[in-house]
């Protein structure tokens, strides 16, 4: 491990870059699990591409899902001055400090597109940040990546299960309500009774609502951010946008539809950057049928989510 991040930290991006093509066209061809659920998950969100388009968006995905992979060692362990120089152009900037200076913190949501690392890890030497993020079993590689992202003055809440529930509201709360910037991933599925169902490419995803509560609790605002991946490793491009509105609706489902609608633009706009080997719609609402299940089977039905607002104590 401590191998391969001296030898990939040193490496030009042009070189990751390249690598992750080749590994990404490899496993393209020898991870069948992985391709499925990409040439599903294109399917079900652009129905209206071709079967050869859907496949060429699957195949550049892998690539760009590995050259993701490749880019950790240079992110998390390079020089800081390669580091900062990954953003050649920054879209947004200016809507972070306007929403700082209302005084009620700022809620960035990261997506798996691209690569939001390239973009959060230095915009906490300027601001102070605290991000979430999801321990792993190998102790080495959960060193680095704790360390990567702390590297310039950020702040990690790991997302552990404290009686039964994952906890990291408060932490977050704590957060906010200092001012600061918080960030979270609000692409995935989370566990059962901290989402809704709501509309994302025009299917029932379920979707997080903690960003959701926390604006409730303290009247945050929100931007979406990605990191557009340019061609032959030149770098990223850094964009933060606000989302449509409804974002900050005491209505979770309001909420997470708008969020997601958000999200789906970004998507729309690079979707061979987008992480689609992951079953983004396993959870159905109760009396659908599983979209990756080979044998159709029912769901159990989600108990009520949690709507309640974090504590900061």
């Amino acid at each position: 491990m401590r191998l391969l991040f001296a030898l990939g930290r040193h490496l030009p991006l042009r070189v990751l870059h390249f690598l992750g093509d080749l590994i990404g066209g490899l496993a393209w061809c020898f991870d069948a699990r992985r391709r499925r659920l990409a040439l599903r998950n294109i399917e079900l969100c652009f129905p209206e591409r071709t079967p050869r388009e859907q496949r060429r968006m699957a195949y550049r995905a892998s690539q760009h899902y590995y050259k993701s992979l490749l880019e950790y060692p240079l992110i998390w362990t390079g020089d800081a001055g390669r580091v900062h120089a990954l953003a050649v152009e920054t879209h947004g900037r200016e809507l972070i400090d306007h929403a700082l200076a209302q005084g009620k913190g700022l809620i960035i949501a990261a997506l798996h597109l691209g690569s939001f690392e390239a973009a959060i890890i230095p915009l906490s030497a300027h601001y102070p940040i605290t991000g979430m993020y999801k321990p792993v079993t190998n102790p080495e590689l959960d060193r680095l990546s704790r360390e990567g992202r702390m590297r310039f003055g950020a702040k990690l809440v790991a997302i552990v299960k404290r009686h039964g529930k994952r906890a990291v509201g408060s932490e977050l709360l704590r957060a906010l309500k200092r001012g600061e910037i918080v960030y979270a991933l609000p692409d995935r599925d989370p566990p059962r009774g901290q989402g809704v169902f709501a509309p994302y490419f025009g299917i029932n995803a379920h979707s997080p609502i903690l960003s959701a509560r926390l604006i409730q609790a303290t009247g945050a605002r929100m931007l979406i951010c990605t990191g557009e991946r340019l061609p032959k490793g030149r770098g990223f491009i850094i964009r933060l946008s606000e989302p449509p509105a409804g974002y900050d609706s005491d209505d979770l489902g309001i909420a997470a539809e708008a969020l997601n609608r958000g999200i789906e633009a970004c998507v729309r706009a690079c979707p061979e950057q987008n992480w689609w080997a992951y079953e983004r719609f396993k959870r159905r609402p109760f009396g659908e049928y599983c979209f990756y299940k080979g044998t159709q089977q029912l769901p159990k039905p989600d108990p009520r989510p949690d709507t309640s607002v974090p504590s900061a104590s």
